[in-house]
């Protein structure tokens, strides 16, 4: 003999796979919420000017194909990870949130003052030291 139990054991077995938020978050009342991890873009010009451009959020999902097209045009390669961190003699964050690392080795080598005034008057940025 049937018994009609499909729809409450369906019931049970969806209540019961819900997560569970975690203790802290319990505790305050709070739900919990998963934040995808940025994707990032960068030019590396290293070898031919002595920087790398990297671009992420808004400005890259905006200008994503100008930015993979025109890099090779500039000399550089195009990847989806941040520039190299080795060598860099500095930072300038650009108006469109664009950061120009700038490095203190290789044939275009820069000084840290140098590549902080190209930073300031150049491109109006705004320059951190390493």
């Amino acid at each position: 003999m049937l018994r009609n139990v499909g729809i409450p054991s369906m019931i049970v077995a969806l209540t019961a796979c819900e997560r569970a938020p975690t203790a802290s978050a319990r505790d305050a009342g709070a739900t919990t919420e998963v934040k995808m991890p940025e994707r990032i873009g960068s030019c590396d010009r290293g070898s031919l000017t002595g920087t790398c451009s990297e671009y992420a959020g808004t400005y890259l999902a905006q200008n994503e194909i100008l930015l993979t097209s025109s890099c090779a045009k500039l000399g550089g390669t195009f990847v989806y990870a941040e520039c190299p961190n080795t060598s860099v003699v500095g930072g300038c964050v650009l108006s469109t949130g664009e950061i120009r690392k700038f490095y203190g080795t290789g044939a275009s080598a820069y000084a840290a003052e140098q590549a902080q005034r190209e930073c300031e008057t150049s491109f109006r940025g705004s320059w951190t030291p390493r």
